[in-house]
């Protein structure tokens, strides 16, 4: 790290971290497939840029299903006579 506090020189490449440089290669090769990795990464891109295309082309849709609300009708029944609805919603009935 003094000598190359920006770490900007390979030294895997150096023959004298040579014996390193394979310890930490052989620990990759252990641990991970990097043939299957290279088969996977793209195949999971494509299908990633398939669904993006597919979600920015046209109108966006939501996944979950989402009734239309009417919220002039939600809360306040501004639609119904109160002086006919309000004998009808008592219980027990009047009249």
């Amino acid at each position: 790290m003094e000598a190359d506090p920006l770490e900007r020189t390979n030294l895997a490449t150096d023959p004298g971290h040579a014996t390193l440089a394979a310890g930490f290669a052989a620990g990759v090769a252990g641990r991970w497939d990097a043939a299957a990795i290279r088969e996977a990464v793209p195949e999971s891109q494509r299908a990633r840029r398939v669904l993006h295309d597919a979600m920015t082309t046209g109108g966006r849709h939501h996944w979950d299903y989402e009734p239309v609300r009417g919220t002039a009708n939600e809360y306040v029944r501004n639609h119904m006579d109160w002086a006919e609805a309000s004998p009808r919603s008592r219980f027990p009935r009047i009249g």
